[in-house]
């Protein structure tokens, strides 16, 4: 099976309190890192500098990953972020911003899944809808369409409501301030119900380590999340994306596939960045937990 991720690769300067590292990041790193450890063929779908490094790319190709000479821009450097994360709060600047994804950058290749994951308004409409057009399965996290950013870098999260995006989606993922911002709702469950009146049947909001929401057809389920020791929070998301695409391509089932997407991403959270992508073999074995101790908290 095929899957597309679509976003910016980045080069991440992450300062924890122990100390400062650099690394590739972005979704098509973190996502499409996992997606090919579980066998899937991956493309990434993203737009890298002037600056990126050569040995990077010969890397990303030995683990699946392949980055073409039309994904580098000729003239901008590779959009870099600097995430500053202390306990469980997190500030991130942009640095560094590359151009758009482009049109013709999209491959002629029908994929069983698409990842749609911008972070920073990279991915235009008529790129969304070849992306689209091309998917059997597209999946949303919609971090770059929420963002916003000041003078200085420091990003910040705007409303946002693309009903075109929105309408065509099979199924997204939120945070707490993603949700608020797409759907004005500060309460999940009701910004899940009103996605649902929105014809939404497949969705997933979590809340760092309390309980994530996910609605699946007419039913919003209430699924818990493992206790861990955050060592790096950088990429999880993207984990718990891509574990989710995987899992849902082979099973077909959505709550499943959450809960074992919160399983990788929880797990993955004592590691430091690419690090992440090399989950335990616990992993399985913590998501049939989850599985067998999620409850229905409303229906729509």
């Amino acid at each position: 099976m095929n899957v597309l991720v679509a976003g910016f690769m980045t080069i991440d300067k992450i300062e924890l309190p122990v100390r400062t590292i650099s690394s590739v990041g972005g979704p098509p790193c973190y996502a499409g890192l996992l997606c090919s450890r579980f066998g899937m063929d991956v493309t990434a779908l993203t737009r890298i500098g002037t600056d990126f490094p050569d040995e990077q790319v010969v890397w990303l190709s030995r683990n699946g990953l392949q980055l073409r000479a039309m994904d580098r821009s000729k003239t901008k450097k590779t959009t870099c972020f600097k995430l500053i994360i202390k306990d469980d709060e997190r500030s991130m600047y942009l640095l560094e911003r590359c151009e758009d994804i482009s049109l013709d950058q999209v491959p002629d290749t029908h994929y069983n899944a698409a990842l749609v994951s911008p972070l920073a308004h990279e991915i235009t409409q008529p790129v969304f809808d070849e992306i689209r057009r091309k998917s059997d399965f597209c999946f949303l996290d919609p971090q770059g369409y929420v963002r916003s950013f000041e003078p200085d870098g420091r990003l910040y999260i705007s409303p946002w409501n693309d009903e075109k995006v929105m309408g065509s989606i099979d199924a997204l993922k939120m945070d707490l301030a993603e949700c608020e911002a797409i759907t004005g709702k500060t309460i999940p469950r009701e910004a899940l119900e009103k996605l649902s009146g929105k014809n939404i049947r497949k969705a997933v909001i979590t809340s760092g380590g309390n309980p994530a929401l996910v609605l699946d057809g007419t039913r919003i389920m209430k699924v818990e999340v493992p206790k861990v020791k955050v060592v790096d929070s950088t990429g999880a998301g993207d984990i718990f994306a891509g574990a989710l695409v995987t899992c849902f391509l082979r099973s077909r089932d959505f709550l499943w596939s959450c809960c074992f997407g919160i399983a990788a991403s929880s797990l993955s959270l004592t590691s430091i960045a690419l690090g992440k992508v090399d989950l335990p073999r616990s992993v399985d074995q913590v998501a049939r937990r989850l599985y067998s101790s999620a409850v229905t908290v409303a229906t729509t």
